[in-house]
């Protein structure tokens, strides 16, 4: 959420009460938004545009992990990093908890982090309890664990969007990267999404078939967005690939992965493959904005601090209330605000220096 997002929004939520975004790339469109939440949008913009470290309201979005599981072995993921926490499965009380304390102020959830979501089998009730909330839910899927019953699940739950993760169409493409899992049946489950939508007559989930480009599956770009075509998905996207994630901002992992097309690129590379810093670093407001739950309930400034060296407090134990505007909290965001370098997970962080607005280089509404 910037100024221009507010002001070109503003007529539309006083007088009609809805609101039109991208995230990701992905068109959304808030509807029927209640009393508390126009008021509070105006209090997170002033964080966003004055150098004050209180927080002055609620998040407007939520990045919660519905599950620290994952069923592919993907070689750099943190979700298999022996330090990584939260690896188990979020309750459902656990997330009914936070929607009834912040539901009212919540535009939208992202549903998922470090794992696959689906892993969880509670992840249909969560989407339908947010939706029946007045919440928008996004969430992204390796697709690999599916079927004509999940389906029917899904579109019941009226996701509003679906990211499905197919990082190549070849197995030999697919597998450098997705390991354990497969492209084709991904495409067969994809395309079975796709049929039950249409079965139903339902618009939900948008779907966007996403390949984040590496140097293993840069030469089937044009053949990725044929094959979106002939699916029948609402969105395909092109994602810059990545590495640096904390504990992981390697320049030999950069080499390895990074598409040999600069288009694709994240970062301006130098000879050894070390990022460049020439370009800007990050101005991150997420202490501010957008809170991550992790499965076994920590609230963290970032899905990054996958280690919680900074936790906020842990929803099973206290109010959403108060870990927000907790003491953990004020001093974390007073310390980020000195000098966010000086904290651990973000001297490494993935948007810093990167060429593009966001992480989607290329994008195509197929269907609206």
């Amino acid at each position: 959420m910037t100024p221009h997002f507010l002001a070109g929004n503003l007529l539309s939520l006083l007088l009609r009460r809805q609101v039109r975004f991208e995230f990701d790339r992905i068109p959304l469109q808030a509807e029927r938004i209640s009393g508390r939440k126009p008021s509070n949008l105006f209090r997170i913009i002033l964080n966003r545009l004055l150098p004050i470290s209180p927080a002055l309201g609620f998040p407007y979005m939520a990045h919660v992990s519905p599950a620290g599981l994952c069923n592919l072995r993907c070689p750099i993921c943190p979700a298999h990093d022996p330090d990584t926490r939260g690896k188990t499965l979020l309750p459902f009380a656990t997330f009914k908890k936070l929607v009834d304390e912040i539901g009212d102020y919540l535009i939208y959830i992202i549903l998922w982090s470090w794992g696959e979501p689906f892993l969880n089998p509670e992840i249909h009730r969560m989407i339908s309890y947010a939706g029946e909330s007045n919440i928008l839910t996004v969430t992204s899927s390796n697709l690999n664990r599916f079927g004509p019953e999940e389906a029917k699940k899904l579109v019941d739950t009226g996701l509003d969007a679906l990211i499905i993760a197919l990082d190549g169409l070849s197995e030999e493409s697919y597998s450098k990267y997705r390991s354990g899992g497969s492209a084709r049946r991904v495409v067969e489950n994809t395309r079975l999404l796709v049929a039950e939508k249409e079965k139903r007559g339902s618009k939900k989930p948008f779907i966007n078939l996403r390949m984040v480009v590496s140097r293993e599956n840069e030469q089937e770009v044009d053949e990725f967005r044929a094959v979106a075509r002939e699916l029948g998905v609402n969105m395909v996207s092109f994602k810059a690939f990545s590495t640096r994630h904390p504990g992981f901002a390697d320049p030999a992992i950069d080499r390895r992965f990074a598409p040999r097309t600069k288009f694709f690129r994240w970062y301006d590379y130098q000879t050894d493959f070390s990022v460049s810093k020439k370009a800007r670093k990050y101005n991150c407001k997420f202490p501010w904005t957008k809170p991550t739950l992790f499965a076994d309930g920590e609230v963290l400034a970032c899905e990054f601090d996958f280690r919680y060296g900074y936790s906020f407090g842990n929803l099973n134990e206290q109010s959403f209330r108060e870990i927000w505007f907790g003491e953990k909290a004020k001093t974390f965001r007073r310390r980020f605000r000195r000098n966010r370098d000086d904290i651990a997970f973000c001297r490494d962080c993935v948007f810093d220096y990167k060429l593009i607005p966001g992480c989607v280089v290329e994008w195509e509404i197929l269907r609206p």
